[in-house]
């Protein structure tokens, strides 16, 4: 018998119910006994509908502990301002949603916890100096969101749900060219919600209605590699490698723009591998052995930088590779590795390694370069609030910091352009702004044109060479206009 019935049909033991009042009693037992599962009804109730707000409340968070503690320092400095803008301007913000893929393996969101990092950095120096113009509204919160694999759709849910009580107008940041990315941008451009992306530049993630990129697209990043490579080496004979696996955009278009961009007799062989399966890096070693055989002077590599040391490992290893000093090119992934590791990622230095990046610091003091003085001192000055001042330790040498400033200074330039309005823009009229071809920004990476549909008109492209260790050196840039052939 379970220990309700007992308690309805029973005294306990030592505490019979006296027969006079035997059926009261009893009543009463059973009335107490009800009231207290409908309080424990309620209580639970209670907690699920807390937990339930907590839930959606961490979808979009300005929380330190949200993210983990190698986040908790920018994400204090985020809310810090937050709260600083709710308590002086409480009717004259708007709000942007940051996201990265907080969840997920590397091959799953193809970012690193450092380039998160940075380009958290990026997005909170944006927003302070949006803060301290002293020229007019909108202030700007911002709460960060993770579209991983695991949970970019009830993220994208909390977003929808939350828009007018936030007062939130776009949502930028965005991840890489993945599949989580594509699920997010698709959702979000069913409603024509306004987005700007740092740092997607898969050719297939364009035409999406209310999307802004500001990255240079895989179809400029090619050309631009190419140019590169013929100078490098001017009698060009190159191998196309390339990652088949079927849920990552940025290989597949990265592989085809890489083939279309050389000339007949450039193009040596297409070899190919699944970073997917378990055992790639063996498909990569023999992958290398045909190369050094091949006479070919570059590789052209379309893939990730998870799989890329083991490819630069199996080269080095080779004398018909590293004795006429085969050059690998490839694409803004490797900025993944732009960090100084303890152990050379390959061996012999005359397997050379270029990429093609977003953005790089060199181009911020580049002599006749596109960034003006101001922007410049937003990064590299003495105010306190520049990125040295208030990231001492951090580089810019991978570039996020700098392209996820520029995405939310577009943003909030365009949110700047509704300031006469009586109303906080909606999501969609802020979509109107920025595809319409009216967008012109001067940012860290360069002048900013968002042309009619959201692409950026001009890229200068940085292009980089990175050493075994992780450093960098500045290898010159690429100019692409309008996905016209390149010029260095």
């Amino acid at each position: 018998m379970s220990e309700d019935a007992d308690d309805l049909g029973t005294a306990g033991a030592g505490d019979p119910a006296p027969a006079e009042v035997g059926a009261n009693w009893a009543a009463g037992r059973r009335n107490r006994l009800l009231l207290r599962r409908a309080l424990a009804g309620v209580l639970v109730v209670a907690a699920v509908v807390v937990l339930g707000l907590y839930v959606r409340t961490s979808r979009l968070t300005d929380d330190s502990d949200a993210f983990g503690p190698d986040l908790a320092p920018v994400m204090s400095l985020i809310a810090a301002e937050n709260a600083a803008v709710e308590k002086e301007h409480p009717d004259d913000y708007v709000t942007v949603v940051a996201m990265f893929p907080m969840t997920g393996s590397l091959t799953d969101i193809a970012l690193n916890r450092e380039s998160i990092r940075h380009g958290l950095e990026g997005v909170h120096l944006a927003q302070v100096w949006r803060n301290r113009q002293p020229s007019s509204p909108p202030y700007v919160r911002v709460l960060v969101a993770s579209d991983g694999p695991q949970d970019w759709e009830p993220t994208v849910e909390a977003v929808r749900d939350r828009t007018a009580e936030e007062h939130i107008v776009a949502v930028t940041g965005l991840g890489a060219s993945t599949g989580a990315t594509r699920g997010t941008v698709a959702s979000l451009s069913a409603s024509r919600y306004a987005m700007v992306s740092a740092v997607i530049t898969s050719d297939e993630l364009t035409g999406f209605p209310g999307l802004a990129r500001v990255a240079a697209l895989n179809s400029e990043q090619a050309q631009a590699g190419v140019v590169h490579a013929r100078k490098v080496n001017p009698g060009l004979k190159a191998v196309v490698i390339k990652d088949l696996n079927p849920a990552d955009s940025y290989v597949k278009t990265l592989a085809r723009f890489y083939t279309g961009s050389l000339a007949g007799r450039e193009r040596v062989m297409e070899l190919s591998f699944d970073s997917s399966t378990r055992f790639s890096g063996t498909v990569l070693d023999v992958i290398a052995e045909r190369v050094c055989n091949s006479g070919a002077n570059t590789v052209l590599y379309a893939g990730r930088s998870e799989q890329l040391p083991a490819l630069m490992q199996a080269l080095s290893q080779r004398e018909r590779c590293v004795r006429p000093g085969v050059t690998v090119i490839t694409g803004d992934d490797a900025s993944e590795m732009n960090r100084k590791v303890d152990l050379g990622m390959w061996g012999d230095t005359r397997i050379r390694l270029f990429y093609t990046a977003l953005a790089h610091p060199a181009s911020l003091a580049l002599p006749g370069g596109g960034v003006l003085t101001a922007i410049r001192a937003r990064f590299e000055g003495d105010d306190p609030d520049s990125f040295r001042r208030m990231f001492p330790h951090e580089s810019l040498d991978d570039g996020m910091a700098i392209m996820h400033h520029d995405a939310m200074f577009v943003a909030l330039e365009t949110a700047k352009a509704f300031a006469r309005e009586p109303d906080v823009p909606s999501p969609q009229d802020m979509a109107n702004m920025l595809t319409s071809g009216t967008v012109t920004v001067e940012g860290a990476s360069g002048p900013i044109r968002i042309v009619e549909g959201g692409a950026r008109q001009t890229k200068e492209i940085p292009i980089l060479q990175l050493n075994p260790d992780g450093t960098s050196a500045y290898s010159g840039r690429v100019t692409v206009t309008d996905g016209g052939p390149g010029r260095s």
